[in-house]
């Protein structure tokens, strides 16, 4: 152990291994559950794009959801892409009220949250645990959700902004 570094038990008591197992497992059913709201949203869609986008996002998150599980069961690692930094283009619409939005603003509006919330979550979580493996995993899910905002925000530009759908 590094001179002046403490390690610190789990406040459950729980063995430091199987609590970062269970995080780690909580965080991919974060995923699983991001799929099944996606696909939720794209059942209630009323626009063919739309329902096809949502549908997109339901299996990224589907493809995070396995890849997480592949890395959970076989301590395998993640080829989940990864940004260092968001562009950070449209972060303002993440306060944006729904009331004056078009069907494809909402949702891609509501992904942009719902990513950001991950992100946040992550990042967080990155931060709270001494455990470096655990802190790299949730760091590596933060800069995942990072690069998919950065998808989104392109994606928003390209479809709302200069309209080439």
């Amino acid at each position: 152990m590094e001179k002046g570094k403490r390690v610190s038990e789990p406040i459950s008591g729980k063995d430091s291994e199987k609590v970062r197992k269970e995080l780690m497992e909580k965080a991919r059913r974060l995923y699983c559950d991001l799929q099944d709201s996606y696909k939720g949203l794209s059942r209630s869609a009323k626009s063919q794009h739309v329902k096809v986008m949502l549908n997109d996002f339901a299996d990224e998150a589907g493809r995070d959801c396995e890849e997480l599980e592949n890395v959970l069961s076989n301590e395998t690692r993640t080829t989940m892409e990864t940004a260092e930094r968001s562009l950070g283009m449209f972060a303002q619409l993440l306060s944006v009220k729904d009331s004056n939005l078009t069907e494809q603003e909402k949702a891609l509006i509501d992904a942009l949250k719902l990513s950001d919330n991950l992100r946040n979550v992550f990042s967080i979580l990155s931060k709270e645990y001494k455990d470096t493996k655990l802190r790299n995993f949730f760091e590596m899910l933060s800069k995942h959700e990072t690069y998919r905002e950065n998808e989104l925000e392109q994606l928003y530009e390209e479809l709302i902004v200069k309209g080439e759908w």
